[in-house]
C-alpha cells in the first residue's frame, strides 16, 4: 500500500478521534451533572428508593470512569500520531493493518501480539478460569 494512502487513512482516523473526543467531553460533563444532581437530591428514607439511588450513583460513576479511560486512550493515540509512531505495533514494530486501526483506532499492538498479550495477562491459552 502506498505510504500516501496510509497517511490519508491515518488523517481520517485522527479526525474521527477528534470528533469522538469532543463527544466524550460533552458526555462526561453531562454525566457529572447528573451525578451532582443525584447527590444533591433529597433521599427518601424508603429502602427500595435508596437502593435505586445508590445503583444509579454507581452506574453513573462507572460510566464517567469508562468515558475517562476512553479519553485517555484517544489522547495517547494523538501522542503516537504526533510522534510518528501511530499504527506501529509496540511489540514487534510491524505496521498495524488499517482495518484494525479503523475498528480499534487506539490499538497499540497488531492482532497477533494483542492476542499473545491477552493470553499472558490472563495466564495463558490453557489457564483455568478463576473463581
Amino acid at each position: 500500500m502506498a505510504a500516501n494512502t496510509r497517511e490519508n487513512h491515518i488523517r481520517l482516523i485522527r479526525e474521527r478521534l477528534q470528533k469522538r473526543r469532543r463527544e466524550l467531553i460533552t458526555a462526561i460533563q453531562a454525566t457529572r451533572g447528573e451525578l451532582s444532581a443525584l447527590k444533591e437530591a433529597e433521599r427518601d428514607p424508603e429502602y427500595e428508593e435508596g437502593a435505586q439511588t445508590e445503583l444509579a450513583d454507581y452506574t453513573l460513576s462507572q460510566l464517567v470512569e469508562n468515558q475517562r479511560r476512553e479519553l485517555m486512550l484517544i489522547d495517547a493515540a494523538f501522542q503516537r500520531m504526533d510522534a510518528g509512531e501511530f499504527g506501529r505495533c509496540v511489540d514487534c514494530g510491524a505496521e498495524i493493518p488499517l482495518d484494525r486501526l479503523e475498528a480499534v483506532p487506539f490499538a497499540i499492538r497488531c492482532e497477533e501480539d494483542a492476542r499473545l498479550h491477552e493470553q499472558e495477562r490472563t495466564g495463558g491459552a490453557y489457564a483455568s478460569p478463576t473463581m
